[in-house]
């Protein structure tokens, strides 16, 4: 059964589990997508309400793509364990002479590129999320800012964690050149999402005090 097919106590109870997957991307990947459907959410309460008329083409193309978004995001749970496997499996492998040694090295260097590829993917959907729930928290529904600034919070968490996965994996790489391209990708898209998310939230907390 794929992970985004299983029930919420299912995917937990796994989660929680003494397994390698589901793991930290997994588990950032469905946090986005969480957020994602908080900014759906809060769209579908400003659309068809005259007091919004002004902008309802504007919100129904965002609650369209964060849709796709969290699509994406149900696909990269199951992807981030599956990227997982083949590098559990290279630490598996023998390294009792030299030949073995080199081969096991280049085995573990390419699942290690893969293992960081998908938390990236997970940084840009996420980011992606950030930016719409930004513009969805200025012209949604003011009666649920609170739920788009939620969605914001949870978004933010998912970039956050999704870079862990790929520092920890970039740590390892003997390929300089690759890691530093990996990790600058990552630093970029971090830095991005947090500073947008970081306002917004600061602004709608604001809002109630």
């Amino acid at each position: 059964m794929a992970m985004k097919e299983q029930t919420i106590e299912h995917f937990l109870t796994d989660l929680s589990a003494k397994k390698s997957t589901p793991g930290a991307g997994g588990a950032a990947a469905l946090v986005a997508a969480l957020g994602s459907s908080l900014g759906s959410m809060v769209g579908n309460f400003t659309i068809g309400k005259k007091k919004y008329q002004a902008v309802q083409s504007e919100v129904e193309k965002i609650v369209e793509e964060l849709e796709q978004i969290k699509l994406e995001l149900e696909e990269l749970i199951q992807k981030d364990a599956e990227a997982f496997y083949p590098l559990a499996q290279a630490y598996k492998l023998p390294k009792e002479t030299p030949a073995e040694i080199d081969y096991k090295e280049n085995i573990i260097e390419e699942a290690l590129v893969g293992a960081s590829i998908v938390p990236i993917e997970i940084m840009g959907h996420t980011l992606r999320a950030i930016e719409l729930l930004e513009q969805m928290s200025k012209i949604g529904n003011t009666m649920l800012i609170a739920d788009a600034g939620t969605g914001i919070v949870f978004c933010k968490a998912a970039l956050e964690g999704a870079s862990l996965s790929v520092y920890i994996n970039t740590a390892s790489m003997k390929n300089n050149h690759k890691k530093e391209a990996l990790n600058q990708e990552a630093d970029q898209l971090l830095e991005k999402g947090t500073t947008i998310a970081t306002n917004i939230y600061q602004k709608i907390s604001r809002s109630y005090k």
